[in-house]
């Protein structure tokens, strides 16, 4: 495959990545502009290349897509179209040109030259923005911008570069800081792990404003002589200490994505939101079923299928989840809600299907639990109490 053929042609490794977000924002604009308060949310793209590939859209052109397509769901429902931001940013000039013209087949917008957002006609609540520029420079720019006390409206930022030193991690952080941010950013562990070591000054400058670490001397050490398995968590492991110990955000998810059988990429997942947290898990596990939270290309190419789907089959897994409650809590009395939490942040399970399922399963067939605060049997709404034996 040529290295045009890389850039123009979506492949199954990258499709992953992007079925990711499609499983996931159109859960979260729901959240965000249709809930109690019907907030404003910003999405941003700040690596949105052309729009589109050979053989499918990409991220940007998918982003607008679905916030039209949830326009035209509102219209049938009768419900108010939600007020949205898209906010483009692309630092290829060719790859600019070509994502305007993209943008202007969907939606008539003509965004040359134009930094303000501007209203598609069909549906004025959504504003879309196409910047020229570094991703690094426009959103400091953006950030810039908000006075003391100011924040951004509730938002969500993809990331996806090229290359480790387009992503620097004091912005990230510096965006982190404002309330309703999150990030699904990608990060490019092949390259990451290639240069780490890197002797050259500027790799390692690089690599120090990757990482967001003073000395690289620290995370070289860590890793040096180690075999490749047990580097790669001790890198995502550093990453994701960083993110939770030096920004704002509560919980970091990470999904891996192999290439011909090695490690080619890291998402990692930030949120302030545990609701946050059980919409992505539940994207997560759509692409991938088997609890690894790993997609690998080498399975058929036709299908979305991931290592060991046959084997970790849902009652091997749901009988897991069941071992994993017993051992936490027998003998106790537990709300629900505890117990929903406890899925959802100290396991590989998202709430659906697992967590409700596993109770039944102890309830019904192991009698290892009883229930009370409910009317109907085989259920556990609001404010079941449960007893584990």
């Amino acid at each position: 495959m040529s290295n045009d053929d890389f850039f123009y042609e979506l492949q199954k490794h990258s499709e992953a990545k992007l079925n990711i977000l499609d499983n996931y924002v159109v859960p979260w604009m729901r959240i965000i502009t249709m809930g109690p308060y019907g907030e404003r949310a910003l999405v941003i793209d700040g690596f949105a290349g052309t729009g589109k590939y050979s053989n499918s859209d990409g991220s940007s052109i998918r982003l607008i897509k679905h916030v039209l397509k949830f326009c035209e769901q509102a219209d049938q429902n009768n419900w108010d179209c939600p007020q949205l931001l898209i906010l483009l940013i692309e630092g290829n000039r060719d790859n600019y040109n070509e994502l305007l013209r993209n943008i202007y087949e969907i939606t008539s917008l003509d965004l040359r030259d134009e930094e303000d957002f501007l209203p598609i006609s069909d549906y004025p609540s959504i504003q879309v923005s196409c910047r020229f520029g570094d991703f690094d420079e426009i959103l400091n720019s953006m950030l810039g911008r908000l006075k003391n006390g100011q924040t951004l409206i509730p938002s969500f930022c993809f990331i996806d570069p090229f290359g480790f030193k387009d992503t620097p991690f004091e912005t990230i952080k510096k965006y982190l800081t404002n309330e309703k941010s999150e990030i699904l950013l990608n990060f490019i562990y092949e390259e990451t792990n290639r240069f780490i070591t890197a002797k050259n000054p500027k790799v390692q400058s690089h690599m120090k404003s990757h990482f967001g670490i003073d000395n690289i001397q620290s995370i070289q050490d860590l890793v040096k002589g180690t075999p490749a398995q047990l580097r790669k968590q001790m890198i995502v492991d550093f990453y994701s200490r960083q993110l939770l110990e030096n920004t704002d955000v509560n919980y970091v998810l990470t999904f891996e994505i192999k290439k011909a059988g090695r490690a080619k990429l890291i998402l990692f997942y930030g949120t302030k939101s545990i609701e946050g947290l059980k919409v992505m898990k539940k994207a997560m596990w759509k692409v991938d079923g088997t609890g690894l939270y790993m997609f690998d290309d080498r399975k058929d190419p036709a299908q979305i299928e991931f290592q060991f789907t046959q084997d970790l089959n849902d009652t091997i897994l749901l009988n897991d989840l069941c071992e994993i409650l017993k051992n936490q809590y027998s003998g106790q009395h537990v709300h629900i809600k505890e117990i929903e939490a406890f899925v959802l942040t100290e396991t590989i399970y998202p709430l659906e299907n697992f967590c409700k399922k596993a109770l039944k399963n102890l309830e019904k067939n192991d009698g290892f639990i009883e229930v009370k605060n409910r009317k109907v049997k085989g259920t556990y709404p609001k404010g079941t109490v449960i007893q584990f034996k």
